[in-house]
């Protein structure tokens, strides 16, 4: 052993006892310094950045969503220049560690005799799970899925970063069909069935999870489904409401010469009659509500639906309750996973209904959502279809690594692609379609130079495509040497400049902004994060600086990559 090995072990030694002597009790200590990422380190010489991929945007009407390709470290440092303390939700489907090359670090496949194999899947997963809380609002909340593999430690680390305090559910979900599982007399144990999903919030404090329910009527159309649960009330607002009469639907149809109705007549038949609707409670007595305004739809304290309408009747649901789903989902299908998404992705694609299980929980559902093992894209797809389902405006962002076979360009956009237009990369047909728009992405990089204000010069000309998913301004109107200028349908515009120095094309650029009609966000370049807001007068300009805040966030990231936080 050299002198060097000794040095370097006898270091080791001492960062080992000082971090088990500093107050942890409780949580994981594992090998960090022979497990550096290049990736990481990478970031200590340069600056991540994003640089647009203009060919492979699409453009189709509707909600911007973004695809960014390259290492997730890198991606998730641009987002924390732009955008913490944002994201309402975010999944991922990070390797699990099972010791057969599904873990690529440092380029190579990480196999079950690597010594270091748990520490270097830890040491990936904690500076990520770092940078993505920091994404997180203070209502925000993150659902992981892993296996048996790595659950254990991850439960630990998530602990960590997160707070104990922060934990919400391990949830257990069943990924695997018991009639096509057979017994392996070569392994000795029990077939798997089930997978986990933790589920952390940034703050408990402000955290609320939007219970999964079960058996809901989410919409009229579906009442009809349930016609045997309903019953005429007569309404007689001469005596009390337990004393109106209660005609079953099966009598009414006898009344009117019918053994059945179709679902449209159902439908018609509720509607054109109905005052109101109220879950009953048993048999003889439902709650009695005031009802001087017709209302849509109220959710009492205890979760019970109330649907209100005008009408000479009511109509309301009887012997029919709402459940709520538990910590234990049952209900996934992996049957038939190549089908979804129009892609072939033999890596294990996440179920659509287990995605969408995971955004219902969400209350917002103007919710900004993030994966950043995006993968093939599934979560991706189940925010589109949340999206159509609801009427929501969620966006996503996606983040997935260029290597492995390129899987960026080669899965993960032709799913989002496909799933936008509703057409397949072979032409057939998957969908109608959905009103969205996706703009591509790929990490860039700008060398941290020795003089700060010549790294904040270089940065501030590369800033564009940052500044544009921070304001969701995409669509490019103008550029030149010394600014941008982008905008959002017609009445949300985004200006940059880049060089406040030179007034006679800051005159210029002054008055494009103001020449333009609808509400204005301005950048201009600040060596110190100041900026005169008067620069640009007028009501709808706002006035921001660039880059400064940006590169303090880089110094900070790169300081704790230093300390191993």
């Amino acid at each position: 052993m050299t002198d060097f090995d000794v040095e370097q072990l006898i270091k080791q030694i001492k960062e080992l006892e000082a971090e088990l002597k500093a107050a942890k009790k409780y949580g994981l200590v594992w090998d960090k310094e022979n497990t550096k990422e290049d990736v990481v380190l990478l970031c200590e010489k340069y600056i991540p950045t994003l640089s647009p991929v203009k060919e492979l945007n699409i453009k189709n009407k509707g909600i911007s969503h973004c695809l960014i390709e390259g290492d997730n470290f890198h991606s998730l440092t641009c987002l924390n220049y732009i955008l913490q303390d944002s994201f309402d939700l975010i999944y991922i489907d990070p390797p699990y560690n099972t010791g057969s090359e599904d873990f690529l670090y440092n380029d190579n496949y990480i196999n079950s005799d690597d010594t270091f194999l748990h520490s270097k899947w830890l040491n990936f997963m904690q500076k990520r799970l770092s940078l993505a809380r920091n994404l997180l609002k203070q209502d925000g909340v993150i659902f992981i899925s892993i296996d048996d593999n790595e659950q254990a430690n991850l439960k630990i680390l998530c602990d960590q970063v997160f707070g104990p305090q922060n934990f919400v559910n391990c949830v257990v979900v069943k990924m695997s069909e018991m009639s096509g599982v057979k017994m392996s007399h070569v392994e000795k144990k029990l077939p798997k069935l089930k997978e986990y999903c933790l589920v952390y919030s940034k703050n408990r404090f402000f955290y609320s999870m939007n219970p999964i329910k079960n058996n809901r009527l989410d919409n009229l159309d579906d009442f009809a489904k349930y016609a045997k649960y309903y019953s005429k009330i007569i309404v007689d607002k001469n005596k009390p409401v337990e004393e109106w009469e209660i005609v079953p639907l099966d009598k009414y149809l006898k009344k009117i010469g019918k053994t059945d109705l179709s679902d449209k007549e159902i439908l018609k038949f509720k509607l054109d009659n109905a005052e109101r609707m109220v879950y009953r409670t048993n048999n003889k007595s439902f709650e009695k509500i005031q009802c001087d305004k017709p209302v849509q739809k109220i959710i009492s304290a205890t979760g019970i639906e109330y649907i209100w309408w005008e009408g000479k009747q009511m109509l309301f649901l009887s012997d029919y309750t709402t459940t709520f789903e538990g910590d234990l989902w049952t209900d996934i299908s992996t049957i038939n996973l190549n089908k979804e998404g129009g892609v072939d992705y033999q890596n294990g694609k996440k179920p659509l209904k287990l995605l969408s299980k995971i955004i219902s929980t969400v209350k917002n559902k103007d919710a900004l959502c993030l994966d950043f093992f995006a993968g093939s894209g599934s979560f991706g797809e189940a925010v589109l279809m949340a999206n159509q389902e609801d009427g929501g405006n969620r966006r996503f962002i996606l983040c997935q690594s260029a290597e492995d076979n390129d899987i960026a360009k080669t899965i993960t956009y032709p799913r989002l692609k496909t799933v936008i237009t509703g057409t397949k990369k072979d032409g057939s047909k998957y969908s109608d379609g959905v009103p969205a728009s996706l703009f591509y992405y790929k990490t860039d990089f700008i060398k941290n130079e020795a003089n700060t204000e010549q790294a904040k010069y270089n940065l501030v000309e590369k800033v564009d495509a940052l500044l544009c998913i921070a304001e969701n301004i995409f669509e490019e109107i103008e550029r030149n040497d010394y600014s941008s200028h982008f905008v959002n349908g017609n009445d949300r515009h985004l200006f940059i400049y880049n060089d406040y120095y030179n007034a006679q094309k800051f005159e210029e650029f002054k008055g494009r902004v103001l020449s333009t009609k609808g509400e204005k966000i301005v950048y201009v370049y600040s060596s110190d994060n100041n900026i005169d807001e008067t620069l640009i007068d007028s009501e709808d300009v706002v006035v921001k600086p660039i880059p400064s805040k940006i590169y303090e966030i880089y110094r900070e990231i790169v300081e704790d990559i230093k300390r191993d936080e």
